[in-house]
């Protein structure tokens, strides 16, 4: 069994971003590829963001929903700064 850690640091932007940053899409895929993997039985969302978009944060919030709603427990651990869309994610 594993334990999947995101990390989403930074400005939360749209779409694709590369790594060490957070895009809507990005993140989202992220959090979605250890949702559907079956040896993963927990996510850790490491958060330390000013915030950012208001829809790139949705969508990363909807996928850490359906992976609760999938029985696989979310544990969020906020750095220094989870404001604004850092917060609500």
């Amino acid at each position: 069994a594993k334990v999947a850690v995101v990390v989403a640091q930074g400005e939360i932007t749209d779409g694709k971003q590369p790594p060490g940053t957070v895009g809507g899409e990005s993140t989202s895929e992220l959090i979605r590829t250890a949702r559907l993997d079956d040896g993963v039985k927990a996510l850790v969302l490491r958060v330390d963001s000013p915030g950012g978009g208001v829809f790139p944060s949705e969508q990363i919030r909807r996928e850490i929903a359906l992976t609760k709603e999938a029985g696989k427990p979310v544990v969020v651990s906020m750095g220094d700064l989870a404001a604004s869309g850092g917060y609500y994610i």
